[in-house]
């Protein structure tokens, strides 16, 4: 039976924190090195260590069709949304940009699930789905009037946003209880080796081997193995619309808040009571005040002169 729980704060929270950090790391390991050898390279390596801590745990592994469905999930989710993403990013769509765009995934979920999982699609729901698209149209519009043309890049973005959503589902759908260490074992080995095809044909290579050794392993041990580890069991608790809210809650920030104080900043809902509303973290901001001039300030300035009514 489909899990309809909140996901608590303990399990919510390192998802937002992992997968906000992958944007800046991900855009300085393109940097640094091929974007689909680096997907592929981070995934493999986070399939080895799943697979060491599976086989130490005596974890249970998924057999027959459900090996065969956990496979397609990891291609989607990790595959697809990894190597779109940096592939997007190194053909110069801005990280901002990117986050942007993942942030789209709670409403296109939710979209997909009453499609095609038959979950009731609310109002305010559909009310997101359509804003989060022409913010995304918004924003990638004033990429293509910059560039003149589109980027390549966005289109790979694109898939990456598709990949992670239909992934999420695939996994509701056909990996309920599959174990968590095996299951990202086969997952990211069935995305290592879809990735790792493409990578072949790819050309460049590593151009600054302590930044991508620096950043793979921040994106095997934190991203692939605790951010797989903590979504997947965000899927088994609160369903595949709920995960995709954790994953995405911090995501607006870089391309709507520019050059923002984080006192400053609007408070964004947590995933764990705003399921449904990604679009409300990039709210128009209220006015800037100055700030009052400092002690300094006002003694370089002098003294105030008071107006007199008297010559």
């Amino acid at each position: 039976m489909q899990s309809t729980r909140s996901i608590p704060l303990p399990l919510a929270a390192p998802i937002v924190v992992i997968w906000a950090s992958g944007f800046p790391t991900g855009k300085l390991g393109v940097g640094a090195a091929p974007p689909f050898l680096l997907t592929s390279v981070r995934l493999a390596l986070a399939a080895l260590v799943f697979a060491a801590i599976a086989v130490c745990s005596r974890a249970t592994w998924p057999g027959g069709k459900r090996f065969g469905h956990t496979a397609v999930a990891g291609i989607l989710t990790s595959g697809a949304q990894f190597a779109g993403c940096y592939g997007g990013m190194a053909v110069g769509v801005p990280a901002s940009v990117t986050a942007l765009v993942l942030a789209m995934n709670p409403v296109l979920t939710a979209a997909l699930a009453a499609g095609f999982l038959g979950e009731r699609l609310s109002r305010i729901r559909a009310i997101g789905l359509v804003l989060g698209v022409l913010a995304v149209v918004v924003t990638l519009g004033g990429q293509v009037l910059a560039d003149g043309a589109v980027n390549p890049g966005i289109l790979l973005t694109l898939l990456g946003l598709l990949g992670f959503s239909a992934g999420g589902l695939y996994q509701q759908r056909y990996c309920t209880g599959v174990d968590v260490r095996a299951g990202g074992a086969v997952q990211s080995g069935a995305a290592a080796l879809a990735v790792g095809v493409i990578a072949v044909f790819e050309q460049g290579h590593v151009t600054h081997w302590g930044q991508a050794t620096a950043v793979l392993l921040w994106l095997v041990l934190a991203g692939s193995v605790a951010g797989t580890a903590f979504y997947l069991r965000a899927i088994a608790v609160g369903g595949a619309s709920r995960a995709s809210a954790c994953s995405a809650s911090s995501r607006p920030f870089p391309p709507c808040c520019p050059g923002r104080s984080s006192a400053k900043r609007r408070r964004s809902p947590p995933c764990w009571e705003w399921p449904s509303e990604p679009w409300r973290a990039c709210s128009a901001p209220g006015p800037i005040r100055p700030a009052p001039p400092s002690p300094e300030d006002s003694q370089r300035r002098g003294p105030r002169r008071e107006s007199s009514g008297s010559t």
